[in-house]
């Protein structure tokens, strides 16, 4: 059985793609939600959490812009066996937050190992060499990290092509902003991967670990020009239907 696929509709951003036509998908429309954009309320958690409540964890789930990749904790809370964190991702995600008590695409993986109690270690892939140094040592202890500058290393790859099987299963979560510009558009900085080196490191992963769901984000968000959007969007779908299908063929 194929894995549910589902669409998070925060900024409308996915009315301007198509990549999930051909497929059978659910829209949760979370566009009504106030005190979502980058901080999430408490009252906006909630909400969020009692929308995706009848959908499973083990799905793919594209999640609209990275404003919004604090939803990938809402999906984490919802697994019920112990699990890792696969994240690809140009930013740790792991800034002490601005204003306590406010759930942020800053800091929503610093959050989640504080309460999440079955996510044992986060494997972090992509973010640059010096996102590392402002993550808080008691962290560290349950971090695997890759650069991308390491991604360009020989040796990391022959590591790599070594790693043991895991015991656990693994979460990925996916912001399209690890990938360069030719593969991807967003309104943060970006990586330097390629979509073909990140297929390759999804492969390499789940050939050694059990895969429980996949989350997606990286859109470009909407606004006022229009034709600027048409550029992006058409980027972005391009992607995300080679992720999809990439996703669904191993599935």
């Amino acid at each position: 059985m194929k894995p549910q696929t589902i669409i998070m509709d925060f900024s409308h951003v996915y009315e301007q793609e198509d990549f999930y036509r051909n497929t059978r998908f659910v829209w949760v429309d979370c566009s009504d939600i106030a005190g979502t954009s980058c901080y999430c309320t408490p009252q906006a958690a909630d909400e969020i959490r009692r929308r995706i409540r009848p959908y499973s964890p083990y799905g793919i789930h594209f999640i609209d812009s990275g404003d919004y990749h604090y939803v990938s904790a809402f999906w984490m809370e919802k697994i019920e066996e112990p699990f890792h964190l696969l994240l690809f991702d140009y930013h740790s995600d792991m800034q002490p937050p601005k204003f306590p008590g406010l759930l942020s695409c800053g800091c929503w993986v610093q959050r989640a190992m504080d309460e999440n109690r079955n996510l044992r270690q986060v494997w972090m892939v992509g973010p640059d060499e010096s996102a590392f140094a402002g993550i808080a040592q008691p962290y560290r202890r349950r971090l695997q990290c890759i650069s991308l500058q390491a991604l360009q290393e020989q040796q990391t790859w022959v590591q790599l092509h070594r790693l043991q099987s895991s015991r656990l299963p693994v979460y990925v979560s996916i912001d399209k902003d690890v990938l360069n510009t030719y593969f991807a558009r967003t309104d943060w900085s970006q990586g330097g991967l390629s979509l073909p080196v990140l297929e390759k490191l999804l492969g390499l992963f789940e050939s050694r670990c059990r895969v429980l769901g996949v989350d997606v984000c990286g859109e470009w968000k909407a606004d006022a020009r229009f034709l600027l959007n048409q550029e992006e969007a058409a980027i972005n779908n391009q992607s995300n239907l080679e992720l999809l299908r990439f996703l669904l063929r191993r599935a």
